[in-house]
């Protein structure tokens, strides 16, 4: 079977995209076998009628994603790597927070997969030239200086501007509160060891971020899951969970939950930090999506209502900027900061200077806020193209969240069909969602799929969603299977 195209040039995406697309598509549902060779790139263009350096382009994407390769004097061909069902087979059988992250870097080597799976910007969106713009034009004493070890505490000159960046979430700081750390799961990690000793219990809520679930028993602490709903976590449950175990920390993603999108309303948000003073436990709140705000005002930090000094804040700029960067930022209650600062030195000294260094550059010019001006509108259209498909392709009885930020879909699937089941047949369709088991403090089989659509354009996300809900009906005509129990 011969490759067939379909090019829309109304549509917003460029032709070489979807040239590119639907070649991926067509190499992983088998209609163009490993071996096939692709039409030479002057013919392709003249049969449907675009440019050379379109098809030129199309190839180039496919080649470095690995689909395609190119034997000079014999043309392009569908890559042995693009079929990878060996590394498929073996993917989602252990549905614990650290197993789904031991399946990250497989899923990504993987070239026919498209993942879905995790809350990542799109790195396509970078602002890449307005990086090397200002590398190239540093100093060469400024470039010798980004080789050194930084300061402990993070680069002078980027925590004066990141109390400019603090400012718009409504914080007001001075440099010398900010810690910069090596991403924001540095700085959840660094406060669970300050404050908390092993087999102490950490109140979390429920599902939760499967990073801090993965550091949380890395570090032999006991998590304790408190349930929540659209308006955040349930304070009655919450208060029971205080009285009970009596616990030191508590964390929290107000704004644009992961995995949920919830946002807590103002009157937990008050109830929240009456608790916290009463029992005497610190928040931890988790405010990386809090900038990606796509219908309302962007919601303000839950540290603002802060008036005891209860609240540590973590950042990054992982979610806006790229995931790689490992790049977050946090504000710490005295005496804390200092003790923050001395487990730092002994973990990793200091966060890398470039890093720091590129990040200050995006600020100073302006280009970072010109960057969330620009992706935003983008992450919100994916976002609404998520959505619409759902809405178009998933069976009955399958509800999902509309969250007003942040990078993820939480799905609750018909009853009757497992996630993990889901999860697995879904890989074996080209796709990789997060099933829901790795989300919850007991790792229990559950009926939830999150759907992460920051890093795909609505093309993909349309046939992504679709394939998950042809997937759920299959489960549902083969009836109830046995809930598979990942193991501990």
């Amino acid at each position: 079977m011969g490759l067939s195209l379909n090019i829309n040039r109304r549509a917003g995406q460029p032709l070489y995209r979807q040239i590119a697309e639907q070649i991926r598509t067509q190499i992983r549902d088998g209609r163009l076998p490993v071996g096939t060779r692709l039409p030479p790139i002057r013919t392709l263009a003249a049969d449907f009628g675009v440019t050379r350096p379109t098809v030129e382009s199309a190839y180039d994407e496919l080649r470095a994603d690995g689909w395609v390769e190119t034997a000079v004097g014999r043309g392009t061909f569908v890559a042995r790597e693009a079929a990878a069902d060996e590394v498929i087979q073996s993917l989602g059988f252990n549905l614990t927070p650290t197993g789904v992250l031991l399946d990250m870097p497989r899923i990504e080597s993987v070239a026919t997969l498209r993942s879905l799976a995790y809350a990542e910007p799109d790195l396509n969106l970078f602002p890449l030239d307005d990086m090397l713009g200002s590398l190239n034009h540093m100093r060469r004493a400024d470039a010798v200086d980004i080789l050194r070890y930084a300061p402990t505490q993070g680069d002078a000159a980027l925590r004066i501007e990141l109390v400019n960046l603090l400012r718009d979430r409504g914080l007001e700081t001075v440099p010398e509160n900010i810690i910069v750390t090596t991403g924001a799961t540095q700085g959840l990690s660094l406060v669970m060891q300050a404050l908390l000793d092993r087999g102490d219990h950490v109140v979390v809520e429920e599902p939760t971020h499967i990073c801090l679930l993965n550091a949380i028993k890395a570090f032999g602490l006991n998590p304790v899951g408190v349930p929540m709903d659209e308006d955040g976590v349930k304070i009655d449950k919450l208060e029971r969970i205080f009285t009970q175990y009596r616990p030191r920390v508590f964390y929290t993603v107000p704004n644009y939950q992961n995995p949920t999108g919830a946002v807590m309303s103002q009157y937990r948000r008050e109830k929240l930090l009456a608790l916290a003073k009463q029992y005497g436990v610190i928040i931890v709140e988790d405010d990386v999506y809090g900038v990606l705000s796509y219908d309302n005002v962007v919601p303000p930090a839950l540290k603002t209502l802060d008036t005891e000094d209860l609240v540590v804040y973590v950042t990054s700029a992982s979610k806006t900027l790229a995931n790689g960067m490992r790049l977050g930022y946090m504000v710490a209650p005295e005496p804390l900061h200092e003790h923050i600062l001395r487990l730092k030195y002994g973990t990793d000294i200091s966060t890398p200077m470039l890093t720091q260094r590129i990040f200050l550059q995006l600020i100073q010019s302006g280009r970072y806020k010109t960057h969330l001006k620009r992706v935003v509108p983008l992450y919100a259209e994916r976002r609404d193209a998520a959505l619409r498909a759902l809405r178009t392709h998933m069976p009955a009885g399958a509800t999902w969240s509309a969250p007003g930020g942040g990078l993820s879909i939480w799905v609750t699937l018909p009853d009757g069909v497992d996630s993990a089941t889901v999860h697995r047949n879904a890989l074996r369709q080209g796709f990789a969602f997060t099933p829901g088991d790795a989300f919850f403090v007991c790792n229990k089989p559950n009926a939830h799929i999150r759907i992460c659509f920051g890093a795909h354009n609505p093309y993909v996300l349309e046939e992504a969603v679709r394939v998950l809900a042809q997937v759920v009906r299959d489960e549902q005509a083969a009836g109830k299977t046995p809930p598979y129990i990942s193991p501990q």
